[in-house]
């Protein structure tokens, strides 16, 4: 069921001590205007690219039109680091920008930060391992669907939907956004009574909602040296992991340009092994009708 919903991401408390603030672009402090490099690889000075028309200017079938996505990372000493990059318009690429809407409060060592406001090199507190330190932060802007388009691309979560201050006030997650799920169901299936489902998989209509932007709606994703459990809004998420499927799926020159967007990682064996397993939306619909 979708509910069209006007979100705007400034309509967020402005009681708590942290939050969203001014636009970052006018801080001057977080992801500048850089020069665009545009499905490419930097090496030696030299840029792989892929082309997006044939000599007599068809478009390729099956290519994926670019969609612009910001990131920060940590590089060496430290060094705050950022880039643009235009990337295909497909999961696999958009799912490292697109978990958390804007004005989400991310749990930190010093109290909530609001997403928008956290840098490289931040503590963030997570379930599992305490506070670790902030090492990618990607984002990208979401636009209006038009009349054609049915996917929202957005679900809110209303204020304790899964319990006191779960979450608090209401979370806006983006499509790769997965919620900690504890089932003692799943013991059986997998091993652990902890599992991460797709949000999406929970709407109901009533408390959490199918919804899309009315205006443009920036969101975000968080990569750490391992990968997390985090609190947004007081609701457990993970943080950013590639699906285990990636490698096949894409082909050499994609599987290139997708670890373009994390220079500071050598090859997928970086991001490591995922904290907990990854339902499906089929499965984790199973489970709620259970």
């Amino acid at each position: 069921m979708i509910i069209m919903l006007p979100y705007h991401p400034q309509h967020i408390p402005t009681h708590l001590r942290w939050g969203p603030k001014e636009d970052v672009a006018s801080k001057g402090r977080y992801m500048p205007q850089v020069p665009e490099t545009v499905f490419g690889i930097r090496n030696n000075n030299s840029v792989l690219r892929l082309r997006t028309a044939q000599p007599d200017r068809r478009p390729h079938r099956g290519l994926p039109q670019p969609r612009l996505c910001e990131a920060a990372y940590l590089g060496h000493n430290n060094e705050i680091k950022n880039f643009q990059r235009a990337v295909p318009d497909i999961p696999a690429f958009t799912n490292a920008f697109s978990a958390i809407a804007r004005g989400s409060l991310i749990a930190c060592e010093h109290g909530p930060v609001a997403v928008e406001d956290l840098l490289p090199g931040d503590r963030v507190c997570t379930l599992d391992n305490g506070l670790q330190p902030l090492l990618w932060i990607g984002s990208m802007a979401l636009e209006r669907p038009s009349d054609a388009q049915t996917s929202p691309g957005l679900t809110r979560i209303t204020a304790d939907s899964f319990g006191m201050s779960r979450p608090m006030p209401d979370l806006v997650l983006g499509q790769a956004a997965r919620l900690l799920r504890r089932d003692t169901a799943l013991v059986n299936t997998l091993g652990s009574p902890k599992a991460l489902a797709p949000v999406s998989a929970f709407a109901d209509g009533e408390t959490v909602l199918s919804i899309a932007p009315m205006a443009r709606t920036r969101v975000y994703h968080l990569l750490f040296a391992n990968h997390q459990i985090i609190r947004a809004n007081g609701l457990e998420i993970e943080s950013y992991h590639p699906e285990k499927t990636l490698r096949t799926s894409l082909s050499r020159e994609l599987l290139l340009t997708f670890m373009d967007l994390f220079p500071h990682l050598v090859s997928l064996g970086g991001f490591g092994a995922t904290a907990y397993p990854h339902l499906s939306q089929d499965t984790t619909l199973e489970l709620l009708s259970a």
